[in-house]
């Protein structure tokens, strides 16, 4: 029996993005900031980071997800566990993060498995506050406008599109590019309950701010860092 593309995806997603029980999700709360923090250090030293740096600097938030994995075989879909933090509107300054979902499917003659590290750089507050309440759907017609930028520039989106995300991969895998559209993007109350100690909204830790983990400073130093980096 063949399966439609949500049903792969959600499949998929349910094997990709369980998580542990009990204080186990704590630990893996603290890798999965640490792992992102690599993967800005590597992205911004990459040669084509110039490019987009300029609009990494406008960005209102990000979303980072170091481990997204795609498989395909007629019917795609992937996900992988993520992060979003949000600029501060008058200083600059980086919010500590939020945990999210990412989950994608498409439709396609298919065939591998792509494991890939992706950034989306978030341009407007429409956007934010979309991923924030979990309702976030991207690309296609009712969903958020994406563009997406590879590690070359050549034949991506030009910065200057309007669009409301743009972002930045960087991949290994068996076939090339990535696919988000008809993805979509939500809260992951259970990791922000295990970091933070207490119940708290998506909004609750990237607008108002009312936890702090002081074992996330190395992401928020991380993305600070980018904003000035220049590639060797």
């Amino acid at each position: 029996m063949r399966l439609n593309a949500l049903t792969a995806a959600g499949l998929i997603a349910a094997v990709l993005l369980t998580p542990s029980s009990g204080p186990a999700i704590a630990d893996d709360a603290q890798k999965l900031i640490d792992d992102a923090a690599a993967m800005i250090r590597v992205m911004s030293s990459n040669s084509s980071w110039g490019h987009f740096a300029a609009t990494y600097a406008e960005a209102r938030a990000v979303v980072l997800v170091p481990d997204f994995l795609e498989a395909g075989l007629i019917v795609g879909g992937g996900g992988g566990q993520c992060l979003i933090l949000a600029r501060g509107e008058s200083d600059d300054t980086w919010s500590v993060p939020s945990f999210c979902l990412v989950v994608e499917a498409s439709i396609g003659l298919q065939i591998g498995l792509q494991k890939s590290q992706i950034m989306m750089m978030v341009m407007n507050d429409e956007a934010l506050f979309e991923m924030l309440s979990g309702t976030a759907k991207l690309g296609g017609k009712a969903g958020l406008t994406m563009g997406m930028l590879g590690g070359g520039v050549e034949g991506a989106t030009t910065l200057n599109a309007d669009v409301d995300i743009f972002a930045f991969s960087r991949a290994q895998g068996l076939y090339g590019g990535i696919k988000l559209d008809g993805g979509w993007i939500e809260p992951d109350a259970a990791y922000n309950r295990a970091y933070y100690g207490r119940a708290v909204t998506a909004t609750h830790v990237v607008i108002d701010r009312r936890v702090s983990n002081p074992a996330s400073n190395g992401l928020i130093a991380a993305l600070a860092a980018a904003k000035g980096s220049s590639p060797q």
